[in-house]
């Protein structure tokens, strides 16, 4: 038996939940005994799957020990191959001795170096993590990036840390023809289509897309931005736009389906996100580009985090400077002006999606990290 522990799952929505669901789908369809040990109430959903899920509930600190109590009940009376984790706050309460835990970092939540020296709290944070990675059979980090913040802020031995890209589903098979109506009226006939899928929080960079926008918009009047999410910052968001006199050329789309998502990729022209870091808050890989990959897609994103991993810069998309409003603006101008180009950086993101970030090839690397 194979055990994914995790706070985030489906049915939430988010870059984390999309790869804790979509490994445990994986493994289960490659005819692993799965178990998943996820936060939250049951849902309708949950008997309906390749594997069977266990949820908890309540308040955080008990359903964390709730959790880890259960995980060492079914670890005795069970053969566990494995034990799967979303962040090392998984496995904080658990038992490590006897069981091959890999635990997986994603960027976000590790300390910097020059915070954890400037306040004590932090430098609480930083102890926690420590002990929580002590004893685990390995960390799965989900870039380049991410392993090199773990080694500089938390002293852990590079040897410990394994690079994984997350992997991918796309639902072709699932758009119904309410989908395709769904999307077509929402495109009407802009053109053309910039899109940014994402959390809707400052340090995505929709400021900088949406500053881009008001002076592309002079060559291209009929251009339409559209923002799929939800986010602490959608209302700012939202005034900036009217600000900046851009309601009639975005559009505030929401939560969206994973169909409508393969539809408005399939039917936008590049794909535009520009992160920067904010406090803690980093982007550590950039799964929506892999994402705008597999559907053909250029993107324009920034060298902030772990992007650099996810886009390779003027092969299948162009990486600007962080913060950089100018080279931002410059680089979706060129793409838009140039579809020879645009397609070429479409086409290759699509072999290297397809060829390197699937599900079938990617369960195949965790399974084999645990041997």
């Amino acid at each position: 038996m194979i055990i994914i522990t995790t706070q985030c799952f489906a049915p939430k929505i988010g870059g984390i939940e999309s790869l804790m669901t979509g490994m445990a789908d994986a493994m289960a369809k490659n005819g692993e005994e799965v178990l998943v040990l996820a936060d939250g109430k049951e849902v309708k959903d949950d008997k309906n799957q390749y594997y069977k899920i266990k949820r908890f509930s309540g308040w955080k600190p008990i359903r964390r020990l709730r959790k880890a109590s259960y995980l060492e009940k079914i670890c005795k009376n069970k053969t566990v191959s494995a034990i799967y984790a979303d962040s090392w706050k998984s496995v904080e309460y658990v038992n490590k001795k006897q069981k091959k835990i890999l635990v997986l970092a994603h960027g976000t939540e590790i300390p910097k170096q020059y915070w954890t020296k400037m306040l004590d709290l932090l430098r609480f944070k930083k102890n926690r993590i420590k002990n929580s990675y002590r004893e685990v059979f390995k960390i799965i980090a989900n870039s380049s990036y991410t392993k090199d913040l773990m080694q500089a802020s938390l002293s852990l031995n590079p040897r410990d840390i394994q690079i994984i890209h997350p992997g991918i589903d796309v639902y072709n098979d699932f758009i119904s023809d309410e989908d395709r109506k769904n999307v077509t009226n929402i495109i009407g006939d802009s053109s053309p289509v910039i899109t940014t899928l994402a959390r809707v929080e400052e340090r995505k960079g929709h400021k900088y897309i949406l500053n881009a926008l008001s002076e592309i918009k002079n060559k291209f009047p009929k251009i339409l931005y559209l923002i799929a999410g939800k986010g602490p910052y959608l209302e700012e968001i939202k005034k900036y736009t009217t600000k900046l006199r851009l309601d009639d050329n975005v559009k505030f789309l929401g939560w969206i389906t994973e169909p409508e998502k393969s539809l408005i990729l399939k039917n936008s022209d590049l794909f535009v996100m520009t992160p920067t870091e904010v406090g803690e808050s980093v982007e550590g890989f950039g799964m929506a580009y892999i994402d705008a990959s597999f559907h053909g897609v250029a993107s324009v994103g920034s060298n902030s985090g772990g992007i650099a991993d996810a886009i390779v810069n003027n092969e299948t998309g162009i990486v600007c400077d962080s913060g950089d409003q100018k080279m931002i603006t410059e680089k979706i101008l060129l793409l838009l002006e140039n579809e020879q180009l645009r397609n070429q950086l479409g086409k290759n993101g699509k072999k290297r999606a397809t060829e390197n970030y699937s599900w079938i090839k990617k369960v195949e690397e965790y399974l084999l990290a645990a041997n």
